[in-house]
């Protein structure tokens, strides 16, 4: 077979089949002193370890520090973030950011944008008690050069009212960033279950991964532990939502640390698509 037959067959494969793409979101708790052997430090290694192991196309973290970003952009290999503090939009408060494997994915586009009624700029929206953003990016696979929408969300913990109207922004940005309507995955902690208005303003527009798998899901329901080994978590609060992909498998990862202590307080969430 000759270099041009070989090239030929190779884009032939590349654009004509569908494509693969692990995603995972992540809520790793931020980094507080108070929670002892559970601190960011003693745990900051199996957080890097966990994602290392499962290695996610790109996954969605929540509650994370600057310093805990520096710590996870360290501790992974060929993987960088989009994403800024959500208190003055650069290096101040938590990040909901979203890290891609480098070698898979390029970044197209990126933004961030705020939860609120000024969502252009740094602030607090309606009735929450905190600053809340949405970070999002389109990435293109670098081998089928096929294009699709990630955002990444962690929702007021408080405010009902800015968790609906923060549903209803997302549905709007999820069209106003989203032109030429690419297959679209959204990530996050949501500090809500399923039977509540703002996830159903959601579920109701995109698909949950969590129902919709092809493979029945696996692991736990609930996804907040709050550290309790003795429990099995019933509470379902972090989501993968997905438009225009197919949904191959869905898993609560409970895996836990040397210690039998779980890398964080919520499981990380991870999905199987196809595009």
């Amino acid at each position: 077979m000759n270099f041009r037959c070989s090239v030929v067959l190779l884009m032939f494969f590349a654009f004509g089949f569908s494509q693969k793409l692990k995603v995972m979101s992540f809520n790793i708790r931020l980094n507080v002193d108070s929670d002892k052997e559970n601190a960011w430090p003693n745990r900051k290694k199996d957080v890097a370890d966990l994602l290392t192991y499962y290695h996610p196309d790109f996954f969605g973290v929540q509650e994370a520090l600057p310093e805990q970003m520096k710590d996870i952009k360290t501790g992974l290999k060929n993987y960088d973030y989009i994403g800024v503090g959500r208190d003055d939009g650069k290096e101040k408060g938590e990040f909901s950011a979203i890290f891609y494997d480098t070698k898979k994915l390029q970044v197209v586009k990126s933004g961030t944008f705020w939860l609120s009624e000024t969502p252009e700029k740094p602030s607090k929206g309606w009735d929450a008690a905190l600053n809340r953003i949405c970070t999002y990016a389109i990435f293109k696979d670098k081998i089928s050069q096929k294009e699709f929408l990630a955002m990444n969300i962690h929702f007021d913990h408080i405010g009902n009212l800015a968790r609906i109207k923060s549903s209803e922004l997302i549905l709007i940005k999820t069209k106003e960033l989203n032109p030429k309507n690419l297959p679209l995955v959204l990530t996050g902690d949501f500090n809500l279950t399923e039977d509540t208005e703002p996830v159903k303003i959601l579920s109701q527009n995109l698909q949950d991964t969590f129902y919709n798998t092809e493979e029945k899901h696996y692991g736990p329901v609930g996804t907040f532990t709050g550290f309790n080994v003795n429990e099995i978590p019933k509470n379902r609060i972090d989501y993968i939502f997905v438009k225009g992909f197919n949904i191959k498998s869905h898993r609560h990862i409970n895996d836990r640390r040397e210690n039998l202590l779980y890398p964080s307080d919520h499981f990380p969430v991870l999905a199987d698509l196809q595009f």
